[in-house]
């Protein structure tokens, strides 16, 4: 698993909506042994737009819901 990607622009978990000190590397907030709930801004839900689930793991560059400049 590559975790030092960038993910894509569409993903979405609550711990962005917390106020605190922002990382200046902001792939740093994803953890390999992560819990967290992730979701696609483009369709709201836990799958993204192609129907696979929407994780930091998956999320990337490449995947055909995942423009690679926007």
């Amino acid at each position: 698993m590559e975790t030092h990607a960038m993910p894509c622009t569409h993903l979405r978990h609550k711990g962005m909506y917390v106020l605190s000190t922002p990382e200046e590397d902001g792939a740093a907030s994803y953890d390999a042994y992560d819990a967290t709930v992730f979701w696609c801004s483009r369709t709201q839900k836990t799958l993204g737009p192609d129907g696979r689930p929407a994780h930091a793991s998956t999320c990337r560059h490449g995947r055909d819901c995942c423009p690679v400049s926007e």
